[in-house]
Formats: C-alpha cells, sequence, structure tokens
C-alpha cells in the first residue's frame, strides 16, 4: 500500500527573520564519506533520505546509515513511505525495500541496464503522478506502474523536471515547456532565444507560473505571455547561479545558488535570509534541498549537508568574521540595538539585524571598547556599566564620535545598573556605588555602607528592600533608610541552596532566589527561601555563557540569550504550528552474549542464548526529545531522559513487552510498544523435553534394574555385618565381663588388702599382748618365787611387783609404734642405708604410707592434726629427694 502525505508548511505568515535560523552542519566524514548529496526526500515518520555518490544515506537524527544499490553515483530520490523509496543513478533506476532486519534491500527496474546502449542515462529526477512512479533522465520519461514501464522520449533532451500544484513540467533544450497530460506531453510555450534559460525550478504565484532560472532570475508566464520578472530578489538569483529550489510551504521560496549560499524569500520577492558561509553555512554552493514535515529546510551542498530550523523561534547571531566577539547584554530603544560584548558597545538599526544580507552590521561606539556587562535605559540615555566604570552615551543618535560617551566616575568595574528614585544603584567589582540625579546630569554620590563584594545583581521591591547577590557568597537582604543606609540587613549564604549560579529573579512583588537546579521563595512572614520547585526550563541553546539563567527581556515577546561568539535572540511569541509525526520509532535491535551480537526482528523469535538486548530508538529528526520506558517485568514508567537507548540482561524465556513515549516541549507522544518472544533454552524445548522422558524411562528402568541387584546385595551385606555384629557384640560382651571381673577382682583386692592391714595389725598386737603377758607372768612368778624362798624381803617383794606392773602399764602405751619398728626392721634399714638423715619418726610414717595409710589416717594414728601430716609428708619427700611427679606410696612399696 502506498502512503501519500501533504508537503508542510509554516502555519505563521512569517516566520523570525533576524539572524540564523537555527541551524546544524555535518561534514562528509559524519556520513562516512559518501560524496555529494544531490536529492534530499523524507518519509512521514521524519526520517531523512538523500541520494549521494556513493549510495543512498539514510538519517534518523541519531544515527547515519548508507546503502549500495546500483553501480553509478546515485542522482534522485523519491521516498513513498518509510519502507519503499526509489532512486534513480546513472545507467539504472530501481526500489529499496526494508527486510525484517529493517534494512533496505534494492531491485533494480531499468529495463537496460544489462543491454549496451547509445546514450548514457543518468536518472536525475523521481516523480509520483497519481499512481505512476516516473523516472527522468535527458532522453526518456519511465512510468513505472504494477511491474510494468512506459516510456516517453524527449523532444530533443530534457534539461529539468518540477512539480507545482500537483502538475509535472518538464523543460527541453528546443522546444520549451511541457506538461504532462494524460501520459502525453503537452507543448506550452517555447523559451526565449536571447536568455541562458536553464531552469532550476518554478512555482505559482497570483495564479501565474514563475520560472526560476539558473543564470537569468526570474521569469513570469501570465496570460500565454514568458516575461523577465525584474525584481531586486531576481537580480540577487541572477548574480547568484540558483542550482537547487525548494517552496516551503505557502508563502515562502527557497534559493540554493552556486555563489552565495541560501536565499528564503517570500512569494513577493522580499529577501527574509541570505544565509553563506559568513553565517555559519558549510559551503556556499547548494545542490539539493528538500523541506520536511519538522519545518527544516536540508541542504545538500558542496562540501556536507545541513539544515536551518524555521519552526525554531531561536535565531543566532554569530561572528564568524570577528566583527563583535561574544554579546554579553542588550537592549533596544528607539529602534536602536545596542550589543555589549567583550569588545566593547555596538549598535545596529533593529532593521539592520534582518538576515537579507552578505553579513551582520554592526558599528562599535567609539570609547567602548573593552568588556560591556550590562546596560540601561534610564530617562531615554544609555547607562552603560563597563569595565572601564559607568559610562553614559550622551546622545542616541547615528552619528557618534568619541565625545558621545561620558564616563560618570574614576571607580572600574561595574556590573549591574538598578535606578532608584532620583538614584543609581551600580554594582561593581567592589560594593555598590550610588549616583545622585542634578537636573540633566548624573554624579557620583557615594559608596553604599555594609555591602562589600563583588555585586553583579541588584533589586528592588517595594518597602525600599534592596537585593544584593554577590556570586559566592550569597544574597543580602536590606531596608534603605532615607539617607541611603541599608537596615535590617539579612543574609542568606550561597550553600543554603542547592545548585550552582546563584541568581536573583523578580515576579510583580515576589523574590526568588534561583539556582540551575532549583527555584527558592522568600517569605517576608518568615523571613526566609524555601523551596519553590524545580528550576524552569529554558530553551536548549548550545554555547550558552556559563551562569546565564535568565534571558535579556529587549521587547515583550523577543530575549535576548549570550553565547560564546555571538547571541541568540528567542522571539518568544512565534507559533510554527506544525502538525509533526512524533511517534517513537523502533531502530535496531540487537541481542548478544558473551561472545556474539546478531540483528533481530521484530517479529523473531530470541534464540535463548542470545537473552540479552539491545533496543535503539528515536523520533526521527526532532530536537530536544525525552524519552520514557517501561519494561514488562519491571514496574512503572522510567524518568524522562534524553537518552534512546534501553538495555536488558538475563531475560527469561517468553513473550516481553516494551513500551516508549517522547515527550516534545511539554507533549506526550502516543505509546510505541515493541513486543519481544525468548525461545525456551535447549533444556526448556519440546524435543529435550522428550529426550527427558526416554532418559526418564530408562534411567528408571536402570534404577529398578540396579536396586534389585542393590537389594540382593543388600541383604546379604546385612547378614555379614548382622553376623559381625553379633561376633562384635559378643566380643564385646566377654570384654565387658573381664572387665567386670577385673574390677570384682580389684574390688576383692583392695579390700583383701585392707583386712591384711588391719588383721596384721591385730596379730601382732595380739602377739605382742600374749608375749607380753607370757613375759610378765614369767616375771611375776620369779619374784613370787623369790619372795617364797625369802630371798628378798616380802615388803621389798611387794614393792617390785607393784613397780613392775607399773613398767608394763606404760609399756602398754608405745606397743604400736614398737610393733610397727618390729614389723618394719628391713624397710627401715634399707631407707637407713640411703637416706641417713631419716629419723625414727621419718621411719615410721614411711612405713604407714607403705602399709597405705591416708595423711587422715595417719594423723589419727599419731594424734595430729592433718596438715601437720600433710606437712610431715612434704619434708619426708624432700628428704628421699622425690620430684614433684614422683609418687611416694609407689616409692616405698618399690624398694
Amino acid at each position: 500500500m502506498i502512503l501519500l502525505w501533504v508537503q508542510p508548511g509554516l502555519a505563521s505568515d512569517r516566520f523570525p527573520s533576524k539572524g540564523v535560523p537555527l541551524m546544524q552542519n555535518y561534514t562528509p566524514a559524519q556520513y562516512d564519506n559518501k560524496g555529494k548529496v544531490w536529492s534530499i526526500d523524507s518519509s512521514p515518520n521524519g526520517i531523512m533520505y538523500m541520494a549521494a555518490d556513493k549510495g543512498l544515506l539514510e538519517y534518523d537524527g541519531k544515527t547515519w546509515k548508507s546503502y549500495r544499490g546500483s553501480n553509478g553515483f546515485t542522482r534522485s530520490v523519491l521516498v513513498v513511505n518509510d519502507s519503499l523509496i526509489y532512486t534513480g543513478s546513472d545507467l539504472d533506476f530501481g526500489v529499496w525495500k526494508r527486510n525484517k532486519l529493517q534494512n533496505f534491500e534494492y531491485t533494480s527496474l531499468y529495463p537496460f541496464r544489462e543491454v549496451p546502449q547509445n546514450i548514457n542515462e543518468e536518472f536525475w529526477d523521481i516523480h509520483q503522478h497519481t499512481d505512476h512512479i516516473i523516472f527522468i533522465s535527458a532522453y526518456n520519461l519511465y512510468l513505472f506502474r504494477d511491474q510494468n514501464i512506459t516510456k516517453i522520449s524527449a523532444p530533443s533532451r530534457f534539461s529539468g523536471s518540477f512539480t507545482v500544484n500537483d502538475a509535472h513540467y518538464y523543460a527541453d533544450e528546443r522546444d520549451g515547456l511541457f506538461r504532462l497530460t494524460n501520459l502525453s506531453l503537452e507543448h506550452l510555450f517555447a523559451f526565449p532565444d536571447d536568455a541562458d534559460f536553464e531552469l532550476s525550478g518554478m512555482y505559482e504565484h497570483d495564479g501565474d507560473l514563475v520560472l526560476v532560472t539558473k543564470n537569468s532570475g526570474l521569469f513570469r508566464y501570465r496570460a500565454g505571455v514568458l516575461e523577465s520578472w525584474n525584481t531586486s530578489l531576481s537580480r540577487e538569483l541572477e548574480a547568484a547561479k540558483v542550482f537547487s529550489f525548494e517552496q516551503i510551504g505557502d508563502s515562502h521560496l527557497a534559493f540554493g545558488t552556486v555563489l552565495k549560499g541560501l536565499y528564503v524569500s517570500d512569494t513577493n520577492g522580499e529577501i527574509l535570509h541570505h544565509v553563506n558561509r559568513q553565517k555559519g553555512l558549510s559551503s556556499n554552493t547548494v545542490l539539493s534541498m528538500h523541506f520536511s514535515e519538522h519545518g527544516k529546510l536540508w541542504l545538500g551542498m558542496d562540501y556536507g549537508v545541513s539544515w536551518l530550523n524555521f519552526s525554531s523561534s531561536l535565531t543566532f547571531f554569530y561572528d564568524y568574521r570577528g566583527d563583535f566577539g561574544t554579546g554579553y547584554t542588550a537592549v533596544l530603544n528607539n529602534n536602536t540595538f545596542y550589543l555589549g560584548t567583550n569588545q566593547g558597545l555596538y549598535q545596529s538599526d533593529w532593521e539592520n539585524l534582518n538576515n537579507n544580507s552578505e553579513v551582520n552590521r554592526f558599528e562599535l561606539i567609539p570609547g567602548t571598547e573593552g568588556q560591556v556587562w550590562d546596560l540601561k535605559v534610564i530617562d531615554g540615555k544609555l547607562f552603560i556599566g563597563h569595565d572601564l566604570g559607568l559610562l553614559l552615551l550622551r546622545d542616541n543618535i547615528r552619528s557618534i564620535n568619541t565625545n558621545s560617551i561620558e564616563r560618570l566616575h574614576t571607580q572600574t568595574g561595574y556590573w549591574t545598573i538598578l535606578p532608584y528614585k532620583d538614584y543609581i544603584l551600580a554594582g561593581s567589582y567592589n560594593g555598590i556605588s550610588v549616583f545622585e540625579r542634578r537636573g540633566d546630569s548624573w554624579r557620583y554620590h557615594k559608596q553604599l555602607e555594609l555591602i562589600r563584594g563583588s555585586v553583579n545583581q541588584l533589586i528592588i521591591t517595594e518597602g525600599d528592600v534592596l537585593w544584593v547577590n554577590i556570586p559566592n557568597y550569597g544574597i543580602i537582604r536590606a531596608v534603605l533608610d532615607a539617607n541611603l543606609y541599608p537596615q535590617d540587613k539579612q543574609i542568606f549564604l550561597s550553600t543554603e541552596f542547592d545548585g550552582n549560579d546563584l541568581q536573583l529573579k523578580r515576579v510583580d512583588e515576589n523574590v526568588f532566589a534561583i539556582t540551575d537546579a532549583f527555584q527558592y521563595e522568600y517569605s517576608s512572614d518568615r523571613k526566609e527561601f524555601s523551596e519553590y520547585g524545580s528550576a524552569e526550563g529554558r530553551p536548549d541553546i548550545e554555547n550558552v555563557l556559563p551562569g546565564i539563567l535568565e534571558p535579556v527581556l529587549l521587547q515583550a515577546d523577543i530575549e535576548f540569550y549570550p553565547v560564546f561568539n555571538g547571541f541568540v535572540l528567542n522571539f518568544s511569541g512565534y507559533d510554527s504550528r506544525l502538525e509533526a509525526n512524533n511517534t517513537v520509532l523502533f531502530r535496531t535491535i540487537e541481542a548478544f552474549n558473551n561472545e556474539d551480537r546478531v540483528a533481530i526482528s521484530p517479529e523473531q523469535t530470541i534464540p535463548y542464548r542470545f537473552n540479552n538486548l539491545n533496543v535503539d530508538f528515536v523520533v526521527p529528526n526532532q530536537d530536544g526529545v525525552l524519552y520514557q520506558y517501561k519494561f514488562s517485568s519491571r514496574e512503572g514508567w522510567s524518568n524522562w531522559d534524553t537518552s534512546s537507548y534501553f538495555e536488558v540482561m538475563n531475560l527469561g524465556q517468553g513473550e516481553h513487552t516494551l513500551q516508549v513515549r517522547a515527550k516534545i516541549n511539554g507533549e506526550i507522544s502516543e505509546i510505541t510498544t515493541l513486543t519481544l518472544r525468548i525461545a525456551p533454552s535447549w533444556y526448556n524445548t519440546w524435543y529435550a523435553y522428550a529426550v527427558y522422558a526416554i532418559l526418564a524411562i530408562s534411567l528408571s528402568l536402570t534404577i529398578y534394574i540396579w536396586l534389585t541387584m542393590s537389594l540382593r546385595k543388600q541383604k546379604h551385606d546385612l547378614l555379614v555385618r548382622q553376623q559381625n555384629s553379633l561376633r562384635e557384640q559378643t566380643e564385646k560382651h566377654k570384654q565387658r565381663i573381664a572387665q567386670l571381673e577385673q574390677v570384682r577382682l580389684q574390688s576383692e583386692y583392695d579390700d583383701v588388702v585392707h583386712q591384711l592391714k588391719s588383721k596384721t595389725m591385730e596379730l601382732a598386737n595380739k602377739a605382742k599382748e600374749n608375749e607380753d603377758k607370757n613375759r610378765l607372768l614369767l616375771t611375776l612368778k620369779d619374784k613370787i618365787d623369790a619372795i617364797q624362798s625369802a630371798q628378798i624381803t616380802p615388803i621389798t617383794g611387794l614393792r617390785n611387783l607393784n613397780k613392775l606392773l607399773d613398767d608394763n602399764l606404760s609399756a602398754d602405751v608405745n606397743t604400736f609404734e614398737i610393733q610397727m619398728d618390729e614389723l618394719h626392721q628391713e624397710l627401715f634399714k634399707q631407707l637407713k642405708s640411703k637416706y641417713a638423715d631419716l629419723s625414727v619418726n621419718d621411719l615410721r610414717l614411711c612405713a604407714y604410707v607403705k602399709l597405705g595409710f591416708s595423711s587422715k589416717e595417719i594423723a589419727d594414728i599419731l594424734n595430729i592434726k592433718p596438715s601437720s601430716a600433710y606437712i610431715n609428708r612434704s619434708r619426708l619427700r624432700k628428704k628421699l629427694n622425690l620430684a614433684p611427679e614422683d609418687d611416694l606410696y609407689t616409692f616405698l612399696n618399690s624398694l
């Protein structure tokens, strides 16, 4: 299906004519040096297509692409829609169609491409006529329709073809102008013999047909008569040599010349713009032009490609010739434009700023050489804040000399000027100077107290409240009394405000502190600033000087912006009201992994191994676009951003949806949706599941067989383990019994030893007692016998018997010790032989220890305290030279 669209035009009758429209240049290197651009067209979605020496160029505002079709130079292009393009070249013409990957593929339609011809046809033009596509060479017209081609030969030789209001005209070098009617050529008129009549374009004006010639200016065909149209525009074009022509809507015309760049006029012949190399164009030779629906006039030049945006309210004055420098401030007074720059103060008639001349015309005012910071018109007089000081332009007249400038004071460096009652407050490099009106003149009055520093901004509000901005310090608020003395001073340091480039702004009687990030409003009740909102956006202007957040207002609808090496005017009241297609387009889809990258079409299922995606999208050839996207696996929309690139990693299988929308000048476009499908991983496909089933069955059988065999083996192993376990348990039981028996025997042994000790002592005592009794009885018998035999007197005998009994009674006390000594005579001998310094008590203590008596038992036997027994044992160990780890009991029993 072929889509038709209407050639766009600007809604406004006249676009801003002062300064150069917003312009962009592209060097050949940016489009891969594909040569000169001979023809330009655009698709309804805004993508530009260009016929270049080395093929077809495509540009979406972000990326250049090139496609190679025929072998010859590509000379012409016709865009039917974004997916259907026709081109003409040397000895060929054909059609381009997009493939699934959104790239173009070329098919030749030229029927004689492979057949040698007597003529070398170059196809410089392509037109669409009803449902025919017409390819034009110097010798023939080829009408293409439904894969059929109709050929119409030239009367002699075609020198040009043009479309005016859907009518198609053809210029023949010999016979003049023809019109295509019912697929045949209708002759209109012959060209004059006395003129160089090579046509570059045609348009209609007031019902007349206007012919644009390359070398002879403009001609008008009226009421069957062809005549020269002698206007200033015609004379300019005759000198400039017109090579290309484009109509901008219904009311403007564009002429691309060989020598002098671009001319833009209205249909009445008034030149509105003249743009050339001295005004920023990359070349003075314009080979081709096309006006797109976005309001941009595209130029294919001898060097590079450019566009001028006639829908923009911005116009630019760049000093490519070094005429005026960088603009810092400006004022419009009595139709005179005053420009303060880094080089001085310049002036120009307001009308001279019209962009209809080859160069910008500015005149330097003598005596103002140097940096100009501020300009103010007070009571019709122009005051100049200058690096030299505060200057006054005495007379606002065109004839200005060095005597026209008056320096009001010797102090240098004034940033800003503020009228206040009968005074002028001037912020300088160091404080605020006060100037007083005296009649028709102004004189220095004093320096304002209590305020020092570099003051670059002053504001007065109701109640004589003075606001002062000191960069890198902060804001001062003070009330001026009748003597201009600042009272009730408040200081707001710059660190209290987020953002950079702190400035003051007055809206009615409200005061705002603004930065590049936020706005803060002052509350007179709370006597403080509070956050008011984000910083207001200003036009997206490149090269604006740092710190410029607010423009200089020249008129209610004209703003001045300082930029490096020039200045910009913003005609804020201008509204082109273009109804352009702002739909977001998905340009490329790329899937990748760690090893490779592949291009993907929207309807293609993406292999799982390439489950990382890059998606490029764009609103073609639009400026200041913000994008927002929402992805199916994430919640909510992203933040607005200039980035037109989306990347997502590790996507899961299944469908995923990416939604994108754009915002241009505050208007949000419709949502564009891209649906992507990630194929299952190889292990999630049906054939993988079939393999899984086969493997599962095989595995189940294998497991069953293995389990059966394993069960048998386990039963055997279990029986063996049970037998071994029984053996181990039996052995353990035997060992336990042996252990218990050993414990029992040890216990019995200990009891026996204890009883042995007891019995030993008891037997020893009994034996001793018996022996003593027997000895006593024998002694008594002897004594009695002695008494009876009268050997001794009875009295003496009784005394002897009594004494003998007393001695035996006292001997009973030491019976145990004596017995112990007698029982261990062998031990005592061994100890005495080795340790001669052992006492009797030490020997007895050794005997007690060897018998196994504890310290407490020894203490009881010896009738001493246990602690004394411990001490005696320690002393004994020292005498025996035992180490701390040696056991005394073991030592004694080892002897």
